[in-house]
Order: C-alpha cells, then structure tokens, then sequence
C-alpha cells in the first residue's frame, strides 16, 4: 500500500504536478468512525480558482470526513463554501468531471441529488451540465473525461453497457454537436458485471495531455487514440485501495 501511494505520487510529481499531501486525521480512527484511509476526492470540488466547496456524504457515516478536510484546505489559504444545508441536497466528488476550459460539468446521479448537483454547477458557474445516470457506486467507475495539452476535452471514455440508454443518447448529442470523440469501452476496464470484477482502468487522474491509469485498457484502439493526440499514459497500480473500491480518481483531486 505505501510502494503503491508513493508510486503514484512520484507520477504525479514527475509530470510537474504540485502534489500536496495531508495527513490522516486520527479523529476517524476511533470506533465512531473507524476509517482505515479517505478517498480525498468525494469530499470537495474546486473552481482551480483558490474556491472551495465542501460537499455532503449521502451516506452520513462520511460527512466527518468534509469537515476535517476543510480545517486542512483553510490552512492552506483556500476559501472555503458550503453546499446550502437543506434536505436531498447532497454531492460527492466521484460523481463529477469538470471540464474548466468549456466550463461543462458531467454528473452522475446515483450518490448525488439533483438539485445537489446544481448548486455545484452554480458554484462553478458552468455553461452546461450533463446528467449521466448509472448503477455503478459513481460516475468515476463508468467514465472519464480526456483533454489535450491546451486542456480542451477532446473525448470521453464511458462504458455504454453500465449507463442508462438516454444518458448515452444525451452523450451523443452532446459529442456531435460539440466535436466530442466517444470512446466506449467494455465493463471489464469499469466496474465489471456481477461476478465479474472490473479493473477500474476508467476511473483515472485527467490533465491537460495526461491520463494517469492503474492499469491499461483492455482494447488497444483506446491507447492508438491517446497517442494519436499526443496524449501522455502512465500507470500506476492501487490495487490495494481498489479492495475499497476506488482507484487513482477517487485518491486524487484537482486544486
């Protein structure tokens, strides 16, 4: 688990990315809460601006986890902005891809309320948001954004077989009216299907001509694609923080 974080850490930094580390908080690990590590991105959102906003758990057993980062995030000089505090307004970060240069927010629906999700689209004052409803724990097993080194999406990886069929028409839509390649993978570089279980190759670190994955890609095609747009690949493997079901997206966020 530690060659594993450290790896992933050095990929980051290698790719002149400031990484900044916290420690973990010894108030969730008394019985009340009993974390054994957090995945930092389901906690905040921010506008890459100094802007943050903390988000609510629908499960309530993680809402510790929002307040403790946000002591973290104040300290180190950014502001900090709350979700309004009414009921069925909730968010967390794995259902979100923000697009910065496009000002598009996708959003899965599974662990975040609708009108939870607007009040993050208004945080971020973006110009569209993009429903995508799956089954999957959230959007980050089922889809990943992809941009060039201007940092303009260019394509989005989803695998169809784990969205709902008017999500992905939506998706289409949006792809032709805007340009967007569409690249489908099988459920096998997601989540998997029933006993099946997945990689998680989709649930990665996007950056400007930068995917960092755990492992490659079932389909080769994909990676031609990449190269094709100068795109950078790197893998680090988190297979032990994929016991808890998250991978390199769910253990990174964009400050």
């Amino acid at each position: 688990l530690i060659k594993e974080r450290e790896n992933l850490i050095d990929i980051l930094k290698n790719n002149n990315i400031e990484v900044i580390q916290f420690s973990f908080p010894k108030e969730l690990e008394n019985k009340k809460y009993g974390h054994d590590f957090v995945f930092i991105r389901d906690a905040f959102i921010s506008d890459l601006n100094k802007n943050i906003l903390l988000l609510k758990f629908s499960q309530k057993n993680r809402d510790a986890e929002s307040k403790i980062i946000s002591n973290y995030l104040e300290k180190s000089g950014f502001n900090i902005k709350e979700l309004p505090n009414r009921k069925n307004v909730y968010a967390e970060g794995g259902e979100f891809y923000y697009c910065p240069k496009e000002k598009i927010l996708f959003s899965g629906v599974k662990r975040n309320s609708i009108t939870g999700a607007e009040e993050v689209a208004s945080f971020l004052n973006v110009n569209e948001l993009i429903f995508i409803k799956t089954n999957a724990f959230h959007l980050d097993t089922v889809f990943t954004t992809i941009m060039d080194h201007r940092g303009k999406l260019c394509a989005v990886i989803v695998c169809k077989d784990l969205i709902s069929k008017k999500s992905f028409e939506s998706l289409n839509k949006f792809s032709s009216l805007n340009n967007i390649e569409i690249i489908n993978i099988p459920p096998i570089d997601s989540i998997g299907i029933k006993n099946n279980i997945g990689t998680l190759a989709v649930n990665n670190f996007s950056a400007p001509g930068l995917l960092i994955s755990s492992c490659e890609f079932s389909e080769p095609s994909i990676a031609k694609y990449l190269n094709r747009k100068n795109i950078k690949i790197e893998t680090s493997p988190v297979s032990q923080f994929q016991l808890s079901g998250g991978s390199i997206h769910c253990l990174t966020n964009e400050l």
